[in-house]
């Protein structure tokens, strides 16, 4: 490594004028330099007849500046003045400074470097310069609100390299107040969303001593992922082994001794094996398995259970559709199970005939099976009917638990295998579980816990007077059951003391808890969690001493220059005297002194928008595009009680709506800088529905944007896969011709003549679930009525928008809207969306 001489030489003229609408870009970061060689025969034609060039050595040096252990100085330089940098020829060396705008703005990086170099713009290559003359060199920028990182990474030709660089911009982006410094603190982005390394997933073995950590890293630029697995001694703190095998899958620990089990594909067919950590050993169990889908070891490691997955014969050209399911591609797709015997290999087949079997587990003994079969029953609601057996693995006997049982849950053993903890609805066992006031019906979304008693039937419901809805359960050796819950807009866990019959709340260090894992034989487990400013973490809990510790925090180098806004809490007691829970996001650097636009924001569903991280309406990037946010959740979420949920019910533009026009007009009451002048709101799929309806009931919205919105409960019921089976639970005991007040008096299309201000709607163009033609029927109607509406349709998406650069430019479309219609600034929208005069 060499240390660059640095000679200010002043009064010298730069190679471009300064122009009214621009910034010097005068400060600069700059690296020392390694020498680079020539290689060896470089003078030796190659078998294109062409010698290895000096400007190919841009190509041939890789060296990444932001992640490689370099010396930095700082040079300043003035405004009339060129920087000389004394050094050998042939040095690789970085130049870096960020460059901070107020507003999308467009530009140009005019840059004089003699030198040859490729320049970055946060990480992505924008322009690259094979010679190493003095000439200008414009850049063009599209430079989102916020800082950015400019490095310059350059290869010195002459003994001494000049350089100046200015940012210039048109006058319609005057306001963009530019400002250039070495501070590389930032505002959070959808690249900080999609990109970088995670970890997946987590499990610990049974002994409690290791860690499988799954990590997933998504690469800038291209949106690839990268997948690896890492064996983590949790008692030594320290990585045992690193698993980057493609071919495996199916990574899981044995429950009860420390080995790991995985699944290897080739040539269409399946071997499952067992890995000895201690041993060092590989032992294959069973080879040329067909059709695997799932598998799960016996309690006692002597068996394996496996699911397989038959695809149906194709019908032909034309299809005689049997009942509203089979409308759906996979539904004569079949599942059955499978026993493999651990010593031996053999591969029986434990269920046949029409319907698929699920498992739901083994008892703690190994001596059966617990598995259910499902129909469609029209006659009662919700249409599906439950068998839920025991099988006898030696024997295949069976012994039915429940018949035709109108429930569709999830049922484990407990430890001695006498009861079962069954997860479902609170009508899962008629009205046991219910509590909701007189009138009300009960939201079938909003999960409890039951204790079954598998010899007298009798049903205990443990959640029935507990608020949190259920999203997961666990009985541990311990003899206590731990439930993951939606609490609120919290992702809490709970023990529940089976004497006391009582919960307690654990204490995690995140505010939503994603995944979390059991040891068998030790009191600790393993759990990965968000909260609304930090990223996902992976600790480790002492379940006794309530001692947690962080295991794995990939993107901490990421996060620690990423400024974020601060949140509080706001509620309101709405006209009803029931108390709706909201938050406000700040933007960073929020002054109390401004007026800031505002996006109001709903849940999409009957869950609650949580306080997690990120996702696909990713808040803080909200808040980093200088909004104000403020998130409610209106009557009918679950995770506040089963009196709350079950508004949710026979609820389609009624209480909803109200909270969110009520709550917003509070809201602006209540914060000052919340510019009521400029506010918008946005909702997806249920929550798209309220988008559309709302700007037909009030015009407090300026602007409003509908991912995936239905416009028409009648065609949304009929035509969604999904729509007529939602509304067992959404509009349970209401049809089209039994409550036109909800599928027509409330659907957005039948009062489109109501609609005002403006709208944006936005649909994957394959979605089965909300079919697009929700989006296309209500854009219709609103051109023919001379609304302002705007559609963007996703090609090849489905519910969600999942393909990288799509999400990408998916974002981009909702952040310039609102810019457009909220800040007065349409040029972003127009850059994308140019006028065609079709």
């Amino acid at each position: 490594m060499k240390k660059l001489i640095i000679l200010f030489i002043l009064g010298i003229a730069t190679q471009f004028s300064i122009a009214q609408n621009s910034i010097q870009l005068n400060s600069w970061k700059i690296s020392d330099t390694p020498e680079i060689k020539m290689p060896a025969f470089a003078d030796t034609k190659n078998i294109d007849g062409k010698e290895f060039e000096v400007s190919n050595l841009m190509n041939s040096t890789q060296l990444d500046a932001s992640t490689a252990n370099l010396s930095w100085n700082t040079i300043k330089l003035s405004a009339d003045s060129i920087v000389f940098l004394q050094s050998t020829a042939y040095n690789l060396f970085f130049l870096e400074t960020n460059l901070s705008v107020d507003r999308w703005t467009k530009g140009t990086l005019n840059l004089t470097l003699n030198a040859l170099y490729d320049v970055y713009v946060d990480g992505e290559k924008l322009k690259s310069k094979s010679n190493s003359d003095i000439e200008k060199t414009a850049i063009d920028l599209k430079l989102n609100r916020g800082n950015h990182r400019i490095t310059i990474k350059a290869i010195t030709i002459d003994e001494q390299i000049k350089l100046a660089a200015n940012f210039e911009y048109a006058g319609e982006y005057e306001d963009c107040n530019p400002k250039t410094s070495l501070d590389a603190t930032r505002y959070f982005t959808i690249h900080d969303v999609l990109e970088g390394k995670n970890v997946s997933a987590a499990s610990i073995s049974p002994s409690g001593k290791y860690v499988l950590i799954d990590y997933k890293e998504v690469v800038p630029g291209s949106g690839k992922t990268k997948k690896y697995s890492v064996i983590y001694n949790l008692e030594e703190e320290k990585n045992v082994e690193i698993l980057r095998s493609k071919n495996i899958d199916h990574v899981s620990w044995l429950p009860r001794t420390d080995r790991l089990s995985y699944s290897l594909d080739f040539e269409g067919k399946t071997e499952i094996l067992v890995y000895d950590i201690e041993a060092g050993t590989e032992t294959s169990i069973a080879k040329e398995i067909e059709n695997l889908s799932s598998y799960a070891w016996s309690p006692t490691e002597e068996y394996i259970i496996y699911t397989d997955h038959i695809t149906a014969t194709k019908p032909g050209d034309l299809k005689r559709i049997y009942g509203n399911e089979d409308r759906l591609p996979y539904f004569r797709n079949r599942s059955f199970l499978h026993k493999i015997d651990a010593k031996t290999g053999l591969i029986t087949q434990l269920t046949a005939g029409n319907l698929s079997a699920d498992l739901h587990d083994i008892k703690p003994d190994g001596s059966k099976i617990l598995f259910s079969t499902s129909k469609t029953d029209y006659n009662e609601v919700p249409f599906f009917k439950q068998n839920l057996y025991e099988l006898d693995i030696n024997t295949f006997q069976i012994n039915t638990i429940w018949e035709d049982k109108l429930y569709d849950g999830y049922c484990q053993y407990s430890l001695d295998g006498t009861k079962l903890l069954v997860q479902g609805g609170p009508e899962s066992f008629g009205d046991l579980g219910v509590n909701v006031s007189k009138g009300r019906i009960p939201n079938k979304y909003d999960s409890q816990l039951y204790l079954f008693d598998l010899a007298s039937k009798n049903v205990e419901p443990i959640t029935k007077n507990f608020d949190p809805a259920i999203s997961d359960a666990f009985w541990t050796n311990d003899n206590e059951i731990y439930v993951s819950v939606i609490d609120r807009d919290y992702g809490n866990l709970y023990k529940y003391n089976l004497k006391s019959k009582s919960f307690s709340k654990v204490n995690l260090l995140v505010e939503v808890l994603d995944d979390i894992d059991f040891a068998y034989n030790k009191p600790v487990a393993v759990y990965t969690g968000t909260s609304i400013s930090t990223p996902k973490k992976l600790y480790s809990i002492d379940l006794k001493k309530g001692i947690n510790t962080v295991l794995a925090f990939p993107e901490k180098e990421r996060f620690k220059n990423i400024q974020f806004g601060k949140t509080e809490p706001w509620n309101f007691t709405n006209k009803n005297g029931t108390t709706i829970y909201g938050r406000v996001y700040y933007p960073p650097n929020y002054d109390a002194s401004k007026k800031y636009p505002v996006i109001v924001n709903y849940y999409g569903g009957t869950s609650p928008i949580e306080r997690s991280f990120g996702g696909r309406y990713p808040i803080n990037v909200y808040t980093a595009g200088g909004y104000i946010v403020y998130v409610l959740q209106p009557s009918g979420a679950t995770g506040f009680g089963q009196d709350f949920s079950a508004l949710h019910v026979n609820g389609w533009g009624f209480d909803q709506t109200d909270d969110i026009i009520e709550g917003t007009k509070k809201f602006l009451e209540s914060h000052p800088t919340a510019d009521a002048e400029n506010m918008g709101c946005i909702g997806a799929s249920y929550g798209g529905y309220t988008t559309m309806l709302l700007q037909t009931r009030t015009d407090i919205f300026k602007t409003a944007i509908s991912h995936a919105g239905i416009s028409s409960l009648t065609s949304y019921w009929g035509e969604g896969y999904w729509g007529y089976t939602y509304n067992t639970g959404a509009a349970k005991f209401s049809y089209p011709w039994n409550r036109k007040d909800i599928y027509v008096d409330n659907s957005p299309i039948y009062n489109a003549d109501k609609f005002n201000n403006s709208i944006l709607l936005l649909h994957g163009t394959t979605d089965p679930n909300v079919p697009v033609g929700e989006s296309l029927q209500y854009y219709a109607a609103l051109k023919i009525l001379g609304k302002e509406v705007e559609m963007v349709l996703v090609d090849n998406q489905e519910h969600w928008i999942l393909d990288y650069h799509k999400r990408i430019e998916w974002h981009y479309t909702i952040m310039s809207w609102f810019d457009m219609k909220l800040k007065d600034q349409p040029q972003q929208w127009n850059d994308m969306y140019p006028e065609k005069n079709l």
